[in-house]
Formats: structure tokens, sequence, C-alpha cells
């Protein structure tokens, strides 16, 4: 098994077990107090712990290597794993709801908030840090579903801080509405960081342009414009790229001088290919396909001999997001 395999199991399993100990300190705060923005936040809690379990499952599966089946790998599992936390985070946001409202209804004297509220900011901490930990390692080693996970664990420590100071705010006031306030306003913030989990991940599996990753590439394609074992290379165009997990798919149209054989401009065509998948990575796969010169080129072609030239060369532009995954002819 491979370090970076091995770290991001270790990452969702002690995710897991983590979830487990910091949803017993949780439920233990928000028995001992009975109060609804306590309750809140254990319920939660429980949706890390499922999230974590199901994430964990799809690292295991999205490690699995491209087949006959599944040319393309199994990395798009993770984004099913976070639409799954977002909605997870958003079925939480709704329970509390109802938890509230029905309190509301049925209201219950609040006990021991002062201890409560001490255990609950404990485990708000601890999941800040192992939150910081999750987005971290999963930015590092190109994980969504860590990088999820993480996310949710700091909206986390975000609600426990602003629950600390609301409730804080009712132990010194008397003012007992604080309570069910704060529980409903946990519940709007879930709704949103789940909405937005749902609305990456979804993007995600409709294979929407990843702007970062196009942007990435056209950088390094400018960087190769000046290498001169790439002049031959006159223009891109017809760039498309994927991103399943850690896995990277490109395709790209380059533009060769039409006098090259066959057999030098498919040379010329994997040389350019591999330079790429060196800059994105072992896990990454770039396929070209090549398209001879037009005489429309000439004056954008450094090439000074050639027998088909309509006119003197007079610059090279840079290559631009929009020029290269231009899907037209060069």
């Amino acid at each position: 098994m491979s370090e970076p395999r091995r770290i991001r199991l270790f990452a969702m399993i002690l995710s897991l077990g983590a979830g487990v100990a910091i949803l017993a300190l949780k439920l233990y705060a928000a028995r001992v107090a009975d109060s609804s923005a306590l309750r809140s936040d254990a319920l939660e809690g429980m949706v890390n712990i499922l999230a974590a379990a199901f994430g964990l499952g799809s690292i295991i599966f999205a490690e699995k290597p491209a087949d006959r089946d599944h040319p393309y790998g199994h990395g798009k599992i993770e984004y099913f794993a976070q639409a799954f936390e977002g909605g997870l985070i958003a079925l939480a946001g709704f329970l509390i709801i109802l938890d509230t409202v029905e309190r509301i209804y049925n209201p219950h004297e609040i006990l021991n908030l002062g201890l409560g509220l001490k255990l609950n900011i404990v485990a708000g901490l601890g999941n800040g840090v192992l939150g910081f930990f999750l987005v971290s390692i999963g930015r590092k080693y190109q994980s969504t579903t860590i990088r999820a996970d993480g996310i949710h664990l700091l909206t986390d420590l975000i609600t426990t801080a602003g629950m600390a100071l609301g409730l804080g705010l009712m132990m010194w006031t008397g003012w007992h509405w604080i309570d069910p306030v704060l529980a409903i306003m946990v519940a709007v913030f879930l709704f949103r960081t789940g909405f937005q989990l749902v609305r990456h991940s979804s993007q995600a599996l409709l294979d929407a342009e990843n702007p970062e990753l196009i942007k990435k590439i056209v950088e390094h394609l400018n960087v190769l414009q000046k290498d001169p074992i790439f002049h031959q290379i006159l223009a891109v165009h017809g760039l498309k790229a994927q991103e399943f997990g850690r896995d990277k798919h490109v395709d790209i149209h380059v533009v060769v001088p039409e006098f090259l054989s066959i057999k030098d401009a498919h040379d010329l065509a994997d040389r350019y290919a591999y330079s790429l998948h060196l800059m994105l990575g072992n896990d990454s796969e770039v396929h070209t396909h090549v398209d001879p010169c037009e005489q429309a080129l000439c004056k954008t072609c450094p090439i000074q001999f050639c027998d088909i030239r309509a006119a003197d060369f007079q610059s090279r532009p840079a290559i631009t997001m929009e020029s290269a995954t231009e899907p037209g002819e060069h």
C-alpha cells in the first residue's frame, strides 16, 4: 500500500474514532444541561460519524485502480460521498428545527448549563483541531471526501463558538428564549453548509468545467511554449480536463507543422503529454490529438524554414484559457 493511500485511510479512521468520542461528550453535555442548543450540536455530531463511516468506505473504493468496467478509475465515488455528507448535514438542520419547535411548545427547565457548556466547548475544540488536520490532508493528497469532512468539522467549531457566546449571554441575562433561537440558527447554518457541499459535488458529477485545473494546465502550457523542445507545437485547442478525487484526465489538441511525418508528430505530441503528466502528478492521464497547421497560423509560427509559409512571423501570443478550451478548429 502506498504512503498517500495509508495516510488517507488513517485520516478517515481517525475522523471516525474521534467522532465517536466527541459525540459521547456532546450527548453527555446535552443531557446534563437539557438545552435545545446543546441537543442540536449533539445531533450534528451523529452526522459526523455517519459521514466519516461513509467517507471511509468511499476512500477504500476510490483507491481501486482503473479496470475494464471503469476505465477512468473509481475516484468519482468521492463526490457521491460529499453529496451524501451534504445531505446528512441538511437533514440534521431539519431535525434540529423539529426538535426545537417541540421544545418551544413543551418547555423544559435548563439545568447545569455551565457544566454542559464547558463540556461542549471541549468537544467543539476537538472537532476544530481534527477539522484543520483533515482539510490539510485532503488538500495535500487531493481527496474531496477528506476535505469535505474537515470542512464539516470546522463548521462545527464555528457553531460551537457562537453557541457558547449565546448561552453565556443567556446565563448572564436570564433570557431563556436565546436557547431555542440559537438552535434554529445552528439549523440554518447547517442547511447552508449542506447545500454548498451538494452543489459542489453535483457539479463535479455532471463533469462541469474545473476552472482551477484548467488555469493550472494553461500556465504550464505557456511555460512549455518557451521550451525549444516544443517549438513545433504551434497552437493548442480543445482542452478538456476532469478531476475525480486524486485522478485527473486531460484531453488536448496540439497543432504541428503539416510537413512533419506521422511518426515525428506523434512522438512530439507524446513528449508534450508526458510533460503535462509530470506536472499534474502520477495519478493523471493525458491524451493528445494531433492537428496539422494551416497558413492562417503563419504569423504566429516561429519556424524559419517552411515551404508553405504564406506570411512572415510576427509574434507568438500567450495561451489563454479561452484559446486553449476553444472547441473549434485552430
